[in-house]
């Protein structure tokens, strides 16, 4: 049965570095809708937008022949997770949890102010606009612990280990030898 793969855990916690270990799922998030269409990490007066296109491309992808579609947002609340359930059901796809383990906020939140350092030195066409430490924080705090009447068919608990990111020259140089994918077609947003 084809999968829906929702990805749960704070930011800097490993998601995007585990998607990437999995380069055949078609992988939705918003992070890169940010990244490659608004060319901004994070602004709060381009949310509205994120969200309309982040949904447009997960009922697109879903619809997919993609075996595995992955959901790569931290989705730490019971309201976030339950309405990608609701959409792994109505498209046929079992809806499994990975949830990243809880790593303590301070190191998290020094991660995350690596990883922006790197994307504002590595991609200057980004507007990298920062993460303060009191909405870290918040963020953090609103994780909400996963139950079993969520509507997961699995829950798979992952123990990441906290390491810096590898420098993009060595990332480049494992996909290369990685095992080739066949390539899916664009997909029609808006038809």
């Amino acid at each position: 049965m084809k999968k829906l793969v929702v990805l749960i855990g704070h930011s800097g916690s490993g998601k995007t570095i585990f998607c990437e270990s999995h380069p055949d799922w078609a992988v939705v998030s918003k992070d890169r809708i940010r990244r490659m269409v608004f060319h901004r990490d994070f602004d709060l007066s381009y949310e509205e937008a994120v969200n309309r296109i982040f949904a447009a491309v997960l009922v697109e992808t879903v619809e997919s022949p993609a075996e595995v579609v992955c959901v790569d947002n931290t989705n730490l609340t019971r309201e976030q997770r339950c309405s990608l359930v609701e959409v792994a059901l109505a498209s046929g796809r079992e809806p499994v949890a990975h949830v990243m383990s809880l790593l303590p906020l301070e190191p998290l939140y020094k991660r995350k102010q690596a990883q922006l350092q790197e994307l504002a030195s590595g991609y200057p066409q980004v507007r990298v606009s920062g993460f303060e430490r009191v909405r870290y924080e918040r963020i953090y705090l609103s994780y909400e612990a996963i139950g079993k009447d969520e509507g997961f068919a699995r829950v798979i608990q992952e123990a990441p280990l906290l390491q810096p990111r590898q420098s993009k020259r060595v990332r480049k140089v494992r996909r290369a030898r990685s095992k080739r994918v066949p390539e899916l077609k664009p997909l029609p947003l808006f038809t």
